[in-house]
């Protein structure tokens, strides 16, 4: 169990509801949010919902300085405190959905800033399967709003899995400019051109996959549908690794 000892913030991203009810027919839920929630909060600890509404201005700060659309009105993050309402730290529910692939995750940041860990909520596609293991989400532990946060720069992506591995490094990377833009102390970030410019080829392999609808069907096999055989009677699901 991951526990915030001094941390930081957690938002809930809705988006594209029409697409998540079809998507989560056939989901995969690992965790539950308040569980995911829990995960990082100590035992004792108050957890409260703090929503923020960006301005223009921290709008347009996310997409030029992150790389990333701020297209939801709100953003609700899990604050967990202590007993003279510290904050110990802040729970990000993050979802990350194209075409009928649907992921959510849960990544827990100190008040610091620095990633305490990403683990996975949900997912559809099977081809995604194979980013809920501890080598992959390992590497963004550490990581910070000041960090590039994608697969073109310094994030190793899956062999068979790349859209997803993107998917999943946005998600971080969504998570830590909140966390600077409303608990950090809005603290300004210089982006090197090389990072703009692996973020914006990562964002547009995404952007052709949803149009071209590459994540739909893939080898023969069509992504939502093809769900992980359930554990015979008596077998135990295996933990990821």
């Amino acid at each position: 169990m991951t526990f915030f000892g001094s941390r930081s913030t957690a938002p809930i991203l809705f988006a594209a509801l029409t697409l998540l009810a079809s998507s989560n027919a056939g989901a995969v839920k690992y965790m539950k949010i308040g569980e995911a929630v829990k995960k990082f909060v100590p035992e004792g600890a108050k957890v409260v919902k703090v929503t923020n509404t960006p301005s223009p201005e921290q709008r347009r700060r996310l997409l030029d300085d992150y790389g990333w659309e701020a297209s939801d009105p709100t953003f609700e993050t899990f604050v967990g405190k202590d007993a003279a309402d510290k904050p110990l730290g802040y729970v990000f529910i993050i979802p990350e959905i194209f075409n009928t692939c649907f992921h959510k995750y849960a990544i827990g940041v100190d008040p610091s800033g620095k990633i305490l860990e990403s683990v996975v909520v949900e997912l559809t596609c099977p081809r995604s399967f194979p980013i809920n293991k501890k080598a992959f989400l390992g590497q963004f532990k550490d990581k910070r709003h000041t960090d590039p946060l994608t697969t073109k720069s310094d994030i190793d992506g899956i062999t068979g899995a790349t859209l997803s591995s993107e998917a999943a490094s946005t998600a971080a990377r969504k998570a830590v400019s909140l966390h600077n833009l409303f608990f950090g102390g809005n603290q300004n970030v210089v982006i090197d051109a090389d990072v703009k410019k692996a973020r914006a080829t990562a964002a547009a392999k995404i952007k052709k996959a949803i149009e071209t609808g590459e994540t739909l069907k893939k080898e023969g096999k069509d992504g939502a549908a093809q769900l992980p055989e359930e554990p015979k009677e008596g077998e135990k699901k295996a933990d990821p690794t």
